[in-house]
């Protein structure tokens, strides 16, 4: 049986400005410190910025 895992999308509006990517970056990296791991590239569409992460879900 595979190990379960919680899958979460971190998400900020797009502007065609490097606040864009510093917010996302910040996001991301809170949630990397707190056990998530990346899944896959950063994607956008014409308003937000996203970027999917998952983490192994505990069995205790």
């Amino acid at each position: 049986m595979k190990n379960p895992i919680e899958y979460t999308i971190v998400a900020v509006p797009f502007h065609a400005d490097a606040a864009t990517h510093d917010e996302l970056s910040r996001k991301v990296n809170e949630k990397l410190s707190s056990g998530y791991e990346l899944y896959g590239s950063p994607f956008f569409s014409e308003e937000m910025m996203y970027q999917t992460m998952t983490k192994p879900i505990s069995q205790n």
